[in-house]
C-alpha cells in the first residue's frame, strides 16, 4: 500500500502553480490515490470529484491570467471530518440515520478554507457523533490504518488520519474534544495539531461537549499543519511561518507520573531515549518536572464531556435510542447520570486547573510527553495489557491528550519513531494562547528529529 504522496509543502506547492504545476493535473493524482486506497482503507465517506474537479479548472485559469489572486491554500486537497457542516456535501455525523443529510450551510472554518482556494476533496470518516477514539463505528465500518489495515486509525478524527497517511489528501480538518486530533496522527503517523480553545471557530460543527470542542488539522509536517489552522482561524499564516526559535536550548518539562503509569514499557524507553537524543542535539534542557493526578484530571473532564455530550444528544436520544451504536449509547446514558453539583465542581477545578497550566509557562517553553501510551491497538481489541494489568483501551488512548484539553492549552502530536513497527507521535504542548510559538517550536523539535530518524 503507498503511503502518503510525495509532494512538496503547501507554500511550495502553491508557489508553482502555473509555473509548471497544474492544479487539475495535481487533483488527477490524488483522486488516483483515492480510488486505489480508499476501499482498504475506509478513510473518506464522501468524495467531491467532479466538483473538485471544476474548483482545479478554475484555479488554472486563474493562476494563467492573475497569479496574484491565488489564495494561500490555492489547488491543495482538504478532506473534512463528516462532523462538520458542508451545504455542497453529505455530512452524516457519523451517524446511519444522516446518511443522506445535507445541511443548509457550511461551517465558517471550511468557508475560510474555501475562500483561501482549498479543493475540499472529500468528508472524513470519524466515531459515530465523534464521541470515541477507535473510529470504529457500526454504521459506516471501521477506517482501518495505513501503517497496518488491522489495527485502527484512532478517532475520533480517524478518517482524516487516514486520508493525509494513506495520500488521499493533503491535510484535513478534524476536531478534538479528549484527544481527537491527536490521537489518530499518532497512531497513523502524521502531524496532528489542536489549537488553543476557540481560536478556530466551531461555528457548523455539530457539539459533542462544547467547552471542550476544538477544531485541529493533520498534515504531513508542521508547517502545513499551521498553514491551514491558521486559514480556519483567520489568521495571516506568515504571523506563524517565521523560522524556528535560534539555537538556544528549549525548557521543557515531563509529566513523569502520567507517563510511569500509564505509558507500556517499550513506550517508556522510546521516549527516554527520544528526549536523550534531543537533549544530547543541544535542542532541549529538562528543566523540571510537571505532576498531575490523573485520575483527578480524568474523572473532572469525564463529568464535563459526559453532561455537555448528553445535553448534545438528549431530545434525539429519548426518541431514536435503538439508532445510536452501543457504545456511544452508553456512554450518552452514563453522562445523564452526571448531577449537576458534580459539572459545577468540575467547572471549578478547570479554572484553578486552567491557572495552574499557564503559571508553567513562565519557567517552562513547552511540555513534552508520548501522545498515546501505546501504539495503535488491533481492530476489536477493547483491552490491553499494561504493565501486567487490563486497561480498557478507550479511557487508556486519552490519558495523555485531555489535559490539555480541559485547559485549552495549544498541543500538537508530530512523528516520532516507531515502537514494534507502528508509528509514535511525540507531543508539544504549549501556553496557552501561544499558538505561533508552540509551531515554532515543534518545526524546530520536527527538524531535529527527522535529521536522526530513518
Amino acid at each position: 500500500m503507498a503511503l502518503s504522496i510525495i509532494s512538496p509543502t503547501i507554500r511550495q506547492q502553491v508557489a508553482s502553480l502555473g509555473r509548471g504545476l497544474s492544479a487539475s493535473a495535481l487533483l488527477a493524482q490524488w483522486l488516483g490515490a483515492i480510488q486505489r486506497e480508499n476501499g482498504k482503507l475506509n478513510a473518506l465517506l464522501c468524495v467531491a470529484t467532479e466538483m473538485s474537479r471544476q474548483q482545479a479548472h478554475a484555479l488554472d485559469q486563474l493562476a494563467e491570467r492573475f497569479p496574484e489572486g491565488l489564495g494561500p491554500l490555492a489547488g491543495i486537497p482538504i478532506s473534512v471530518k463528516d462532523l462538520i457542516d458542508t451545504s455542497f456535501l453529505p455530512t452524516t455525523y457519523g451517524h446511519g440515520r444522516f446518511r443522506e443529510h445535507v445541511p443548509d450551510g457550511t461551517a465558517l472554518c471550511v468557508t475560510r478554507l474555501q475562500r483561501a482556494h482549498a479543493i475540499i476533496i472529500g468528508k472524513a470518516h470519524l466515531h459515530e457523533f465523534a464521541f470515541g477514539v477507535t473510529n470504529e463505528n457500526p454504521h459506516f465500518g471501521p477506517a482501518r490504518n495505513p501503517r497496518d489495515p488491522s489495527r485502527i486509525t484512532g478517532g475520533s478524527s480517524g478518517g482524516s488520519a487516514a486520508s493525509v497517511v494513506g495520500g488521499m489528501a493533503q491535510a484535513s480538518v478534524g476536531t478534538d474534544t479528549g484527544g481527537s486530533v491527536r490521537i489518530p496522527a499518532a497512531l497513523t503517523g502524521c502531524v496532528g495539531f489542536k489549537p488553543s480553545y476557540g481560536l478556530v471557530p466551531t461555528d457548523g460543527v455539530l457539539p459533542l461537549a462544547p467547552t471542550l470542542d476544538h477544531v485541529g488539522t493533520l498534515a504531513n509536517c508542521v508547517e502545513d499543519a499551521a498553514i491551514v489552522t491558521a486559514v480556519m482561524a483567520g489568521i495571516d499564516p506568515d504571523r506563524w511561518l517565521s523560522p524556528p526559535p535560534p539555537a538556544l536550548r528549549l525548557r521543557v518539562a515531563l509529566v513523569p507520573s502520567l507517563v510511569n503509569r500509564f505509558a507500556a514499557p517499550e513506550v517508556s524507553a522510546w521516549f527516554d531515549s527520544l528526549v536523550h537524543v534531543l537533549q544530547s542535539r543541544g535542542t532541549i534542557e529538562l528543566a523540571g518536572s510537571i505532576e498531575l493526578d490523573a485520575d483527578e484530571i480524568a474523572r473532572h473532564q469525564g463529568n464535563i464531556l459526559g453532561a455537555e455530550a448528553y445535553a448534545t444528544h438528549r431530545t434525539w436520544l429519548a426518541e431514536h435510542k435503538d439508532a445510536y451504536g452501543a457504545d456511544v449509547r452508553e456512554r450518552l446514558e452514563d453522562g445523564a447520570r452526571v448531577e449537576t453539583w458534580a459539572y459545577a465542581e468540575s467547572l471549578r477545578f478547570r479554572a484553578r486547573f486552567q491557572h495552574a497550566v499557564r503559571s508553567w509557562f513562565s519557567q517552562y517553553d513547552c511540555i513534552l510527553l508520548p501522545t498515546t501510551p501505546i501504539p495503535a491497538p488491533r481492530i476489536g481489541e477493547t483491552t490491553v495489557w499494561v504493565h501486567g494489568e487490563a486497561r480498557a483501551v478507550r479511557p487508556l488512548l486519552t490519558r495523555f491528550t485531555n489535559p490539555w484539553n480541559l485547559s485549552g492549552a495549544p498541543a500538537i502530536s508530530i512523528p516520532a519513531g516507531q515502537v514494534s513497527g507502528l508509528p509514535m507521535g511525540l507531543q508539544i504542548v504549549g501556553k496557552p494562547n501561544a499558538d505561533g510559538r508552540l509551531l515554532r517550536i515543534a518545526r524546530r523539535i520536527e527538524a531535529d528529529i527527522a535529521s536522526h530518524l530513518p
